[in-house]
């Protein structure tokens, strides 16, 4: 009897293997990848002209902070809800709490900020003319919007949104002005349903794009993927540069590495799948750079003014000595294979260097300006293309290996001239 009734027990219970759908982690993971999915939304948009963004930001200020080319910024909040929570009303608490963010936004960077979007799978609550309930109609977000940008100023709020707008103000502890500028400026959108983004974004936002019309689904697919890990890693506090290690926290002059991680510039976006990477040659010999060894002093600065670089001297200084720090940093895991990777470093960024010099190179006048941007490009290209030659260093590791090159005389950015040295 007692073995019957604990096989019953063991009938009765759940598989294991079965989908929890209420599991708080799966929905919070969902909710993230959603907003990472949004991201490269923004991207393929920029891609089809749509926004004149230059730089996305993800999780700094907001969930996305974008840059346009005018040098002001839109801020996107990004939430997901579930069908039965209904449409989103100006009491709800994610919307007031995204609107709230916006006002601190607006407060502390007045000058800085252009609009502001909320995104939502969930709809907006919609009311029509012939309900005549007040107080509901002055709690929708759309009637709310619309009655604000009808409003020429502050005091031409009527009800009843008059009284919203005040509850809202009251709720947020926000100064009403800077509460009425924000509603002026923001926009709300619907976002596709969380079941169908995947197919959306793959087949729709991307496959319409030319770069990708000819891609096939598994490719759409891939490439989607690899867009939103992309957004995914901006999001997080992943950061790779060396210059971490080395900054101190009084620099002005040199970029938080931490912002720059969170920084995707959409010009470098490459709307292409993941690709079987190429066999890349491989460089014999001896490196010619000495990391840690005597710096020719004045060398690298004086041959940047040259090229009229002198704004980029700290910058490249900073990157040299994060380089150099990486660079020792293998040497004293295994000096053997450190000089094997060294020299593959230093062809490879040497070779991209010498290419932009002629490309960029000109009879008279200044060209290191362009010479840079190419480098740049290039570098970028380089860090991804030739990613396992390289030993995954980084763009900023690139950057920094060009400089000694540089100072060591095998990189120019103008005409060559007689360097005045000294030795440190």
């Amino acid at each position: 009897m007692g073995s019957s009734d604990n096989a019953g027990d063991v009938l009765s219970e759940p598989r294991i293997d079965m989908v929890r759908s209420g599991d708080p982690g799966d929905q919070s993971e969902r909710s993230f990848r959603y907003q990472h999915q949004y991201g490269v939304v923004i991207l393929a948009a920029v891609r089809r002209g749509d926004f004149d963004y230059v730089r996305v930001y993800c999780e700094h200020h907001e969930d996305l902070l974008c840059e346009a080319s005018s040098r002001l910024f839109d801020g996107w909040q990004i939430k997901t809800s579930t069908p039965e929570n209904g449409p989103w009303k100006l009491t709800d608490d994610a919307l007031v709490r995204s609107i709230g963010r916006f006002v601190d936004l607006l407060t502390t960077y007045r000058t800085q900020i252009r609009r502001f979007f909320f995104v939502s799978n969930a709809d907006v609550d919609k009311v029509g003319d012939d309900v005549q309930n007040q107080k509901r109609r002055g709690r929708c977000p759309n009637l709310m919007l619309e009655h604000v940008r009808s409003c020429a100023n502050l005091v031409d709020l009527e009800a009843p949104f008059l009284e919203a707008f005040d509850a809202l103000a009251g709720t947020l502890a926000a100064d009403r002005q800077t509460l009425f500028d924000v509603l002026q400026r923001l926009e709300i959108l619907k976002g596709p349903s969380r079941s169908e983004f995947d197919a959306s974004l793959a087949h729709e936002h991307l496959g319409g794009l030319d770069d990708c019309k000819a891609l096939n689904p598994t490719q759409l697919s891939d490439l989607r993927d690899d867009l939103v890990a992309r957004v995914h890693r901006a999001a997080s506090l992943q950061v790779t540069d060396p210059v971490r290690h080395i900054r101190s926290v009084f620099a002005k002059d040199v970029e938080d590495p931490v912002i720059a991680g969170k920084r995707i510039t959409c010009a470098d976006v490459v709307f292409a799948p993941p690709m079987t990477p190429m066999k890349q040659p491989q460089y014999r010999g001896a490196p010619t750079l000495v990391p840690g060894g005597p710096r020719r002093a004045g060398v690298l600065e004086q041959k940047l003014k040259a090229g009229g670089l002198e704004g980029a001297i700290s910058y490249m200084t900073a990157k040299e000595r994060a380089a150099e720090y990486a660079l020792l940093e293998e040497q004293a895991r295994d000096p053997a294979a450190a000089e094997r990777q060294l020299l593959q470093i230093e062809e490879a960024v040497h070779g991209e260097c010498i290419e932009a010099y002629y490309g960029a190179e000109t009879p008279d006048g200044e060209f290191g300006g362009a010479m840079l941007l190419d480098v740049n490009a290039r570098l970028r290209r380089l860090e991804t293309d030739r990613r396992t030659l390289l030993g995954g260093h980084p763009y900023e590791v690139l950057v920094g290996v060009a400089a000694m090159l540089t100072r060591a005389c095998r990189v120019w950015w103008s005409k060559r001239f007689i360097v005045q040295e000294e030795r440190l």
